[in-house]
């Protein structure tokens, strides 16, 4: 595994990446923005569509982040900044969230959600003692963070806004 620990040789990748999650942000905002009245109606609804757009945003930043000339050490320490960030800013509320407003709905997508941004933050820790997977843990937790968006989006089209 010499290139875990080399981010400049996943350079195509996060440039394709990278314009992937653009494009997926910019299609979550106008999908949502449709049903805007109901989604805001909702406090859960309109905090998994925050919480959506928002991961997106940030593995997009991530993206970038990968994408910029620097030691790897640098870029771990970015890394676990970033998906730590996110894991308090985004998953923590959207939990308390559903601990609170949902009955019955399966904890799945907030399982994955949740292990995608600890992938993510063990792969830059990765990078910085050049052991433990590196980018193939942060080339996961974007993928992992990719496949839940869109199945919330999913969810967020085809709800029921009246449970």
């Amino acid at each position: 595994m010499p290139n875990a620990y080399h981010p400049e040789a996943w350079h195509e990748l996060y440039v394709t990446m990278g314009g992937a999650l653009a494009a997926l942000t910019g299609l979550l905002f106008v999908a949502t923005s449709l049903h805007v009245d109901k989604v805001a109606q909702t406090p859960h609804w309109a905090r998994r569509a925050f919480t959506n757009t928002f991961a997106l945003i940030a593995a997009l930043i991530e993206s970038l982040l990968v994408l910029v000339p620097q030691p790897a050490e640098w870029l771990g320490y970015e890394l676990i900044a970033l998906n730590l960030f996110a894991l308090v800013v985004l998953m923590l509320p959207l939990i308390r969230s559903w601990l609170t407003a949902v009955k019955g709905l399966p904890p799945l997508r907030l399982f994955f959600g949740t292990v995608a941004w600890l992938v993510g933050a063990a792969g830059g820790a990765g990078l910085i003692v050049h052991a433990g997977g590196g980018m193939f843990l942060v080339t996961l937790s974007c993928l992992i963070l990719i496949w839940v968006c869109v199945w919330n989006a999913w969810s967020l089209q085809i709800a029921n806004f009246h449970r």
